[in-house]
């Protein structure tokens, strides 16, 4: 008699447990719970830390957060979201360093992941991850999209700003932000011969020949360059580049 009620409780179970595979409800949850970590079209990334926020001035408030250099960088890092259709899906990012200071002394960011599927997101429970630092600056060649680029002075942190990637010339940069959709095609205006501004405002300025680009917001606004090692006498005011960190959001 045991053995009977024990073979009907598996039948059961069996039968219960095809019905929720079937019906396609247990399978996003399984999928939701492997992708903890945000994973973001690299598109999508470098559109979001531009749109809204380039030419705008040091200081200017974006969804209530003062932009300087350390405000931008929190600001644009929140506003990052993904539905999901390259990548993971992306919610609620919310950067816990508020100055340069915390990110040397350490912090943290959370976010809510899911995995998209036919008509909706399932989503995670929320995650929090340590930033933790990749290494000391001066590697170019090991930069990745994702990255934050830490400044110092002495043993202070000084300035901050985002890696925007390899591009290989500033006409480049101006192409793909029109290519993108952060601004119409034409609007953008060459200002001078290492710059282009839009509306007047400068958003993408040249130093050299490097092809390793930052975003960050400046004394003369927010704006794209490629003077991440600091070797231009025009921006010795940041400081030294001296830590490199990981945000803890994979860009693809």
């Amino acid at each position: 008699m045991k053995f009977k009620v024990t073979w009907g409780k598996k039948l059961i179970a069996g039968i219960l447990l095809a019905a929720v595979v079937v019906g396609g409800t247990a399978a996003p949850a399984e999928a939701a719970g492997k992708k903890s970590t945000a994973v973001v079209a690299q598109d999508n990334y470098r559109k979001t830390l531009c749109k809204g926020f380039l030419g705008k001035s040091y200081g200017s408030v974006v969804d209530g957060i003062r932009c300087d250099c350390s405000g931008y960088t929190r600001a644009a890092l929140n506003r990052l979201e993904s539905k999901g259709r390259k990548g993971t899906a992306l919610k609620n990012v919310s950067v816990g360093a508020h100055c340069t200071r915390d990110w040397v002394s350490g912090s943290s960011i959370s976010y809510t992941t899911g995995v998209a599927t036919k008509g909706a997101i399932q989503w995670n429970s929320g995650t929090k991850k340590s930033i933790g630092r990749k290494s000391s600056g001066k590697s170019l060649s090991q930069l990745e999209l994702g990255d934050v680029v830490v400044y110092g002075k002495g043993g202070s942190s000084s300035h901050i700003a985002i890696y925007f990637g390899e591009f290989s010339s500033m006409e480049a940069v101006k192409d793909y932000l029109e290519d993108i959709g952060v601004y119409a095609k034409g609007t953008i205006k060459r200002s001078a011969g290492d710059k282009y501004s839009y509306s007047g405002r400068t958003i993408v300025h040249k130093y050299g020949n490097s092809r390793y680009w930052r975003i960050h917001s400046t004394c003369s606004g927010i704006m794209i360059d490629n003077d991440i090692a600091g070797t231009s006498r025009y921006t010795s005011s940041f400081g030294q580049w001296k830590w490199t960190f990981d945000t803890g959001i994979e860009v693809e």
